[in-house]
């Protein structure tokens, strides 16, 4: 396991397999460990490169901290252009990173995320006091609750066993809460949704119907804004969609880095509908994106006064 040390951090990383590298972003609160469904099929195809951020970031810049993060483990590799795949805040990171250095990214990959701000659903309150555990009383019980809701009936149903490994997992690699709070935060600020049609990477969005933290509208919603995105929508899958459609997702996205072709052009007929049919499953009114930087906030302030670390 190499190591890379910056000035207030070190980045824990592995490299797998061989061919175009291929750059994995975390989603918040996850470690590389949560790509064991994902490094056995793509680091047959691709140098795959995984890594965890470890120690004091301040985060002062939000997400273009986190970047500034990715683009020296790039540089300390020395791999000039990548393909990205950002789950969740790690789409977040890939996004920015798009922006920031396109030079480096290849084709990307935004998997349960958003372009942030005032998208067009924002996750509910409930969904929010249920990722962040309220309501339990110990790291474990608001840990399972927030994985409870992150994920499908139908897979907990199906492979609860494989829950379990999640779920002990994320217990043995958390983050400090400072840690946690000043990415969540971090999350809660991003907002590209005025730069987004700057990004001219092929880009693919994969999403689960069942996701209840980043609602589905904001799927087809950043797959419309990107001038050469397609939207692939799975059924009966949430938030971890790349561990609970595993199979599915890694065909997909091998697929699509290995295409020669670029992307269906924006405004086709195909992936207009595959848009439409993304807004026609998403039910209910649509709430006001700003107000999750106040409640997270607050939630937060709520958990550090329960216990002094979790997640």
């Amino acid at each position: 396991m190499p190591v890379m040390i910056t000035e207030d951090t070190s980045i824990d990383y592995d490299i797998q397999g061989s061919g175009p590298p291929l750059i994995l972003i975390n989603g918040l609160g996850f470690g590389r460990w949560a790509w064991f469904k994902q490094l056995p099929a793509l680091s047959r195809h691709f140098r795959t490169i995984t890594f965890d951020i470890r120690g004091e970031v301040d985060l002062k810049d939000g997400v273009s901290t986190l970047v500034d993060e990715v683009v020296a483990l790039l540089d300390h590799l020395r791999v000039r252009k990548a393909h990205v795949l950002g789950t969740s805040l790690g789409g977040f990171v890939a996004q920015e990173l798009a922006l920031k250095r396109p030079d480096l990214v290849d084709r990307l990959i935004l998997v349960c995320t958003s372009y942030g701000g005032r998208g067009p659903e924002t996750m509910s309150p409930q969904a929010l006091a249920t990722m962040l555990g309220f309501g339990s009383f110990s790291p474990e019980g608001a840990v399972r609750q927030g994985l409870e809701a992150a994920t499908s009936d139908a897979y907990r149903a199906e492979k609860p066993e494989e829950f379990d490994h999640i779920l002990h997992a994320r217990l043995a690699d958390s983050l400090p809460l400072v840690a946690y709070s000043r990415q969540a935060m971090a999350g809660a600020r991003f907002d590209v949704s005025s730069e987004i049609e700057s990004i001219f990477a092929p880009t693919l969005v994969i999403h689960g119907s069942e996701d209840r933290y980043v609602p589905l509208a904001n799927a087809a919603a950043l797959a419309e804004a990107l001038p050469k995105a397609e939207l692939k929508v799975l059924e009966d899958a949430g938030h971890l969609v790349f561990i609970e459609q595993s199979a599915k997702v890694n065909r997909k996205v091998i697929s699509f880095l290995k295409a020669g072709e670029k992307p269906k052009k924006r405004g086709s007929k195909d992936r207009r509908a595959s848009a439409g049919r993304a807004r026609k499953k998403v039910k209910g009114p649509v709430k006001v994106g700003a107000r999750l930087g106040g409640a997270l906030r607050r939630a937060i302030s709520w958990i550090e006064k329960m216990w002094g670390q979790v997640f």
